[in-house]
């Protein structure tokens, strides 16, 4: 009950024991014919009434007070529940594929008279794939390499298949295969120009070329 409330009340009662108190010294006074003790008992009956009302009017309005505590507490915890939910939606946020960062490498390596991606390579792709996705006006062209040994036929057939390797990985990777061109280079076109298998380990690769 708020104070305004209580404060009502105890003027109430304050005016209705004065009242009380006023019959009760009538009484008292002398007035013991039957008149004036049915005037007594009428101001008794009537002070009755009035504390039964007061009564009355004091219960409903603790209760008035005590449902609007009880609103104002259910509309704090809907308030506290639905800014954890907020907060918990604002940490919760996935990454998207935007914030994805072109590969500082653009090239995967091959082993020998060989065409097959390994892990190296895949995870290179698989980089290069994430960036391609989440940039869908971004267009590349594979350009397959050989070293120096074979002839020429056999590794420009040989540079297109490691191209078309790793087209296929990444069309895999949700990269449409529209957007991917490839082509051969064979043996022409060496990043180390010697010979020994360090030099034509950089040689044998397939290049990633934005166009």
């Amino acid at each position: 009950m708020s104070t305004a409330t209580a404060g009502a009340v105890v003027v109430v009662l304050k005016w209705l024991t004065a009242d009380i108190g006023v019959s009760l010294y009538a009484y008292q006074m002398g007035y013991s014919e039957e008149k004036n003790m049915d005037s007594v008992r009428s101001i008794k009956a009537g002070s009755t009434r009035q504390i039964l009302m007061v009564a009355l009017a004091s219960a409903a309005m603790v209760f008035a007070g005590c449902s609007k505590k009880v609103d104002v507490t259910t509309d704090s915890s809907a308030s506290k529940a639905n800014a954890g939910s907020n907060a918990a939606q604002q940490e919760v946020q996935p990454i998207k594929g935007a914030d994805a960062s072109k590969p500082a490498t653009n090239a995967v390596y091959f082993a020998f008279d060989s065409s097959a991606l390994d892990a190296a390579g895949k995870a290179t792709l698989d980089a290069y794939a994430a960036w391609l996705n989440a940039n869908n006006s971004a267009s590349i062209t594979i350009e397959g390499n050989c070293d120096e040994r074979g002839s020429r036929e056999y590794n420009l057939a040989l540079g297109q298949r490691r191209a078309d390797s790793v087209r296929d990985y990444l069309a895999g990777q949700g990269v449409m295969a529209a957007r991917i061109d490839t082509v051969s280079f064979g043996e022409e076109r060496p990043v180390c120009k010697g010979s020994g298998e360090a030099c034509w380990a950089q040689n044998r690769r397939g290049d990633i070329v934005s166009r």
